[in-house]
């Protein structure tokens, strides 16, 4: 049995196919040695759900006690939502390896959750042990009959800006940043920082009970601190807690370039509508006046007015982070 296996997404990223296989097989190499990968470690290569089920199948027959997901965070919540599936459907709910997410995709928000220096290091230390784990409890996200299992959901202005990057040539880090600017010109010229500038009315529910009505811009719920590029707007998602987090921004205050709390807003803290640290298994609904754009795990999934989320704390990951 491998000791660790690495579970590489072939569509992730923007290099292609061929480009991505051989970055984490050097990865790899570099890392291990090759002696090591071919020995010990075995790189799994998969392109479509099916195949996703099929290795991961393998991997919990064996009871592999590592493994290492090479993808972007689309490919990250898709391996947790085939995990879970597959070790309800075995019977094997007492299986949970030690995960370590590697950067291979777009902007890889999860992937910073590590916190080592680079793909290398990190799968360094991971093959050797030199790592602590943390919890990380997935949330699930349905609306309609529509059910996705991610790390981070968000509402509105965030999904505007996604739309507008994936409709942009540019990609990257600067294409995230124009894409961002582009929004603020298109939403917000007119009066940036009005105290009327929000876009939706929301209303929250909790197990049931209605707990907020209000105005605002972009949020949503997080189970990890990071967005895409290593922003890190929801500061409260460690340990095995998630963050639930509304805010409104002018035209120069975007939702993933700060870490929204008060003191970043002193002379304007009312542009932090709802902040809520969730520590404890609930069930959210989540109501808007309009249909407004709903992201996961960094991808649009669709237009809705109402969605729920639930946390359970039954959908735990046991995450690699850096020891020190």
């Amino acid at each position: 049995m491998a000791e660790m296996i690495v579970l590489h997404s072939m569509v992730s990223g923007k290099a292609g196919a061929d480009a991505g296989m051989k970055r984490i097989s050097d990865i790899v190499k570099k890392a291990l040695g090759l002696d090591t990968l071919i020995e010990n470690t075995t790189i799994a290569c998969v392109s479509t759900v099916e195949e996703v089920k099929a290795a991961l199948t393998k991997m919990i027959e064996t009871r592999a006690p590592k493994i290492a997901i090479s993808g972007g965070d689309g490919f990250s919540a898709l391996f947790a939502k085939c995990f879970f599936q597959i070790r309800e459907s075995m019977k094997r709910d007492d299986y949970n390896p030690d995960v370590l997410f590697l950067a291979s995709g777009t902007g890889n928000a999860i992937s910073y959750c590590a916190r080592f220096k680079n793909p290398i290091v990190a799968l360094r230390n991971f093959y050797e042990g030199h790592y602590k784990t943390e919890k990380l409890n997935m949330l699930e996200v349905s609306f309609n009959k529509l059910k996705e299992i991610t790390h981070f959901v968000s509402f509105g202005a965030d999904g505007e800006i996604l739309e507008i990057y994936k409709n942009q040539q540019r990609k990257g880090l600067i294409g995230y940043i124009g894409a961002v600017l582009k929004y603020s010109f298109s939403r917000k010229l007119y009066n940036p920082f009005s105290k009327n500038d929000a876009n939706y009315t929301l209303d929250i529910a909790s197990d049931g009970k209605h707990i907020f009505r209000g105005r605002y811009e972009g949020g949503g719920v997080s189970s990890i601190p990071y967005v895409g590029y290593g922003f890190r707007p929801y500061p409260l998602a460690t340990g095995g807690d998630a963050h639930m987090r509304f805010v409104l921004f002018g035209a120069i205050l975007m939702p993933t370039l700060f870490k929204f709390t008060k003191l970043a807003f002193p002379k304007r803290p009312n542009r932090l509508i709802y902040d809520n640290k969730l520590n404890v298994p609930a069930v959210l609904d989540f109501a808007f006046d309009r249909d407004v754009h709903v992201q996961t795990s960094g991808d649009n999934i669709g237009k809705q007015s109402r969605v729920r989320v639930v946390f359970s704390k039954k959908l735990t990951l046991n995450i690699a982070t850096r020891a020190k």
